[in-house]
């Protein structure tokens, strides 16, 4: 297959530059995402407060859309966060009413990550299918292929991630314009006392993220017994994940630590990877995760899962494995707590992935359809 047209880098994606551009005719932007996703709230939903918050300093009004308190009236462009089901009515009847909507689609298609997402067999079957028979067919019907046809910008977060958008579906790539996530910059300033204190230790592996089969802390757990480094497993279970997160709790050893869920804008989240000795992610994909940017920020060693497009980010500066390869992550979560921080991976990363860099990328994509 040729490259398609957005493609601009092949790894990893280029520093968004944050100059003088040409003026953007100033629309009204409201952003919505998922309307459940603050219960449990996730990387897309600190990617839309944080465009919430930096899009306006760049000239483009955009805010938070509260559906069940006010109409379509005055925006000119929705953004919606996330491929859901319940985006497809919602980005018809804003197209209805001479909206252009743009979708984040934050989405990453995997065998081997659906075969272990679902729950039950049947599940794993119809999932890994039907994602065969997509490859073969990409004009099968779908609410996802409707919902991706529907919007007039779809706003992945990785060429790699647009390629499977155009393979799996058939969007055409001058539809597609690829923003890269982005990190607050505050995380390359804390100190590490105050998550020291709390867990009383330093050094150790922080594992964050939302407790799931997905995220794969149970293997992860399983790959590090019987080491002796102190663990420290950062988050909540997702809702129905229950019985999953007392598996993990069961298999860890004595010098795991589980810290629930940190809220995202309190000091102590950036404390904890100022604390970590290094980053582990051993999950089925990452796109590329929200929390190895954040890391990065002040340069923690990486260890990071090889599906996804976590290594169109970070390249050679982190190390990958697989989540199934018990011996693969071991070696490599004990090579990278020998590591010292990278102070150039920190300079990189705070360059070309803060939030400002990633509006920008935003607001010129929003230029191609208004």
């Amino acid at each position: 297959m040729t490259q398609p047209s957005f493609h601009k880098t092949e790894h990893p994606p280029a520093a968004v530059t944050s100059g003088p551009a040409a003026s953007l005719r100033r629309p009204a932007v409201l952003l919505l995402g998922n309307t459940g996703a603050m219960a449990c709230p996730g990387g897309g939903e600190i990617q839309m407060l944080a465009l919430a918050r930096e899009l306006p300093a760049l000239g483009v009004p955009a805010r938070l859309w509260r559906p069940w308190e006010e109409s379509l009236g005055g925006a000119e462009l929705l953004h919606l966060f996330g491929s859901l089901p319940e985006h497809l009515p919602v980005a018809e009847a804003a197209r209805r009413r001479g909206l252009r909507v743009a979708l984040s689609t934050i989405a990453w298609f995997d065998a081997a990550a659906y075969w272990r997402g679902c729950r039950t067999l049947l599940g794993r079957l119809r999932a890994c299918a039907g994602l065969a028979a997509r490859a073969a067919c990409p004009r099968l019907p779908s609410w996802r292929r409707r919902l991706y046809h529907a919007v007039d910008l779809l706003l992945p977060n990785s060429n790699a991630e647009a390629r499977q958008l155009i393979r799996y579906f058939g969007v055409a790539a001058d539809r597609i314009h690829v923003v890269p996530n982005g990190a607050d910059e505050r995380f390359a300033q804390s100190g590490p006392c105050a998550f020291a204190g709390r867990v009383g230790s330093r050094d150790f592996v922080l594992y964050p993220g939302r407790i799931e089969p997905r995220k794969n802390q149970l293997g992860f757990l399983r790959a590090m017994r019987g080491t002796g480094v102190p663990i420290v497993v950062l988050g909540d279970a997702v809702p129905g994940c229950e019985a999953y997160l007392a598996a993990c709790r069961r298999v860890a050893d004595p010098q795991v630590r589980f810290v629930g869920r940190i809220d995202h804008g309190d000091p102590l989240l950036a404390s904890a990877y100022a604390a970590c000795g290094c980053l582990a992610l051993a999950s089925w994909y990452e796109t590329p995760g929200l929390v190895a940017l954040e890391a990065a920020m002040s340069g923690t060693p990486l260890v990071l899962p090889a599906g996804g497009c976590a290594r169109e980010y970070f390249g050679d500066e982190a190390v990958y494995v697989r989540p199934g390869d018990r011996a693969g992550i071991r070696r490599a979560v004990l090579a990278a707590l020998d590591r010292p921080r990278d102070p150039a991976l920190a300079e990189r990363v705070r360059r070309c992935f803060s939030w400002k860099a990633a509006a920008e990328a935003t607001r010129q994509a929003y230029r191609s359809v208004l």
